[in-house]
């Protein structure tokens, strides 16, 4: 097991342990709050966890070496999985949000709003601490899996402070004329709260299937490789002609067909070339294979 993989392992157990004990204490608070809006993160983040365990089992065979079998590795297992998870979340949330509607239609529910809010901003703390400590070993590994995970604390941290500041809120407008939303306040965050993660799963989905596909990444960093060698193979006399760059899962494969300026090529010059590029693409970019092709004129 390599380094890299290591440090990936490490940052997905604190994942899986911190959300296990996080679905537990939320589960918990929504039973004793009666709390829609606890039960939805419990629920959400109880999905993740599903996730979470499926990644740690699989995550060895994303390193595992590419053969003539499987040119790509097992690159694209990768992709299939941020799909299945962005799936598995988006129906979960849609349940929620169903189930949300159905209480609002009955009547709603009254809660202890200082509780949750006390509740939410403890969490809200807790989560800060695992993104800081996730962030610590992020510095050092990137992945599709590790983004994802990443991204879900930070939309766990930003739930827990916006259910927070609600409930407080809420407290004060129980002195207006508002308060006759309060029954129904629990449901409407909870709602708000899903929608607002809803895009989390939809743009994981889309990015993977981008993947999936074989299509190139995204715009700024095909970009991003045509500059670099762009400038590298203008002074060896070379002209880049088709760039064929495509995004497996974590790993990016660059081929660049060029044209030498002059009728001799130089394989000396040629191994520097690819050298010179090879370390350039480093600074910018962390998995990733190359290839310099020369294109024969028919």
């Amino acid at each position: 097991m390599n380094e890299k993989q290591k440090q990936e392992k490490i940052i997905l157990k604190i994942s899986l342990y911190a959300g296990i004990l996080f679905v537990i204490v939320e589960l918990f608070m929504s039973l004793w709050s009666n709390s829609q809006a606890i039960l939805m993160d419990a629920v959400f983040d109880a999905a993740e966890l599903i996730v979470i365990g499926l990644s740690l089992f699989l995550t060895p065979f994303f390193y595992r070496p590419v053969s003539e079998k499987k040119p790509y590795g097992y690159s694209q297992f990768e992709s299939v999985f941020i799909v299945v998870k962005g799936f598995m979340l988006i129906s979960v949330t849609l349940g929620l949000i169903t189930n949300n509607i159905q209480i609002l239609l009955q009547g709603g529910r009254h809660l202890n709003h200082g509780q949750i809010s006390v509740f939410e901003f403890v969490l809200a703390f807790f989560s800060l601490l695992v993104l800081l400590l996730m962030r610590h070993f992020h510095k050092r590994t990137s992945s599709p899996t590790v983004e994802a995970e990443f991204y879900g604390w930070k939309v766990d941290l930003l739930c827990s402070t916006g259910i927070a500041l609600a409930f407080f809120a809420q407290l004060f407008l129980d002195k207006t004329p508002l308060r006759q939303i309060s029954p129904y306040f629990d449901q409407i965050v909870a709602v708000v709260i899903a929608l607002f993660m809803l895009p989390q799963p939809v743009k994981m989905i889309a990015d993977a299937f981008r993947s999936i596909f074989l299509f190139a990444p995204k715009e700024e960093v095909l970009h991003k490789v045509k500059e670099v060698a762009h400038r590298v193979l203008d002074d060896y006399q070379y002209a880049g002609t088709f760039y064929d760059v495509v995004l497996t899962g974590r790993r990016m494969w660059i081929s660049i067909y060029f044209k030498p300026k002059g009728d001799v090529l130089s394989m000396t010059l040629l191994h520097s070339a690819y050298d010179e590029i090879y370390n350039a693409l480093g600074q910018e970019f962390e998995d990733y294979s190359l290839e310099l092709v020369p294109e024969l004129e028919e």
